[in-house]
């Protein structure tokens, strides 16, 4: 017998890569148009390209230089809720901008200024309910009724999730980086009232004060 016949065959190694690591790195950007606007005068390829990547920090035209962040076709994205005050609630698609870096390889979503990440509600939206729970003091099932499209509801149902989802999500600065975090022992209905406060501080300065909620969908294109 030769000296490698008797041993048993060494299996190949083979490198597993995780699942963050096989997905191209993505990132999205907040344009500064309303979606009312982004509907109206849908941006071209060229208008709604980041003057950076938002991952490595390339410009996305270098001076004579090739472009950077190639466009990289669009998709439709659901949005849920009321386009504008008083509207009522309805469930619409939009189609948003997507771009691939040449360097780094992030691929870059370009929405309106009120979409939200891993969010089908947009800002203006979320903070309107945030407004009615917090500073108006109104009740889950009167708030749905006028953010949600879906008219239905469970017989056994106590209050509205997703709002619980936002509440939660305002306690731990995940929705907007201007509102700070909110200590553990603030009930919900106080993290409501100071996100609801922040955002509408961003509304364009006006006279008379307009109304809570006038000012928090306003405020919502701007905040960030």
């Amino acid at each position: 017998m030769t000296g490698g016949a008797g041993l048993a065959a060494t299996p190949p190694v083979v490198l597993r890569r995780t699942v963050s690591e096989r997905r191209s790195t993505s990132r999205i950007v907040r344009s500064g148009l309303s979606v009312k606007d982004w509907r109206q005068r849908p941006p071209t390829t060229e208008g709604a390209r980041p003057a950076v990547c938002p991952c490595c920090g390339a410009a996305s035209r270098p001076t004579g230089g090739s472009v950077v962040l190639h466009g990289h076709g669009g998709r439709e994205r659901q949005l849920r809720g009321p386009d504008h005050l008083g509207a009522v609630p309805a469930v619409s698609g939009i189609t948003i901008r997507r771009y691939q870096c040449q360097i780094c390889r992030c691929v870059v979503v370009v929405v309106p200024a009120e979409v939200l990440p891993r969010r089908l509600y947009p800002a203006n939206a979320v903070a309107l309910a945030l407004a009615m729970f917090g500073v108006l003091r109104q009740a889950a099932r009167a708030i749905r009724a006028r953010i949600s499209p879906w008219r239905i509801v469970g017989a056994g149902a106590t209050g509205w999730a997703t709002l619980r989802r936002w509440v939660r999500a305002v306690r731990d600065a995940s929705l907007w980086c201007c509102v700070r975090s909110a200590p553990p022992t603030w009930p919900g209905w106080k993290v409501a009232e100071r996100a609801a406060t922040t955002v509408a501080a961003h509304a364009p300065p006006s006279d008379p004060t307009p109304p809570i909620t006038s000012a928090v969908f306003t405020g919502a294109v701007h905040a960030r």
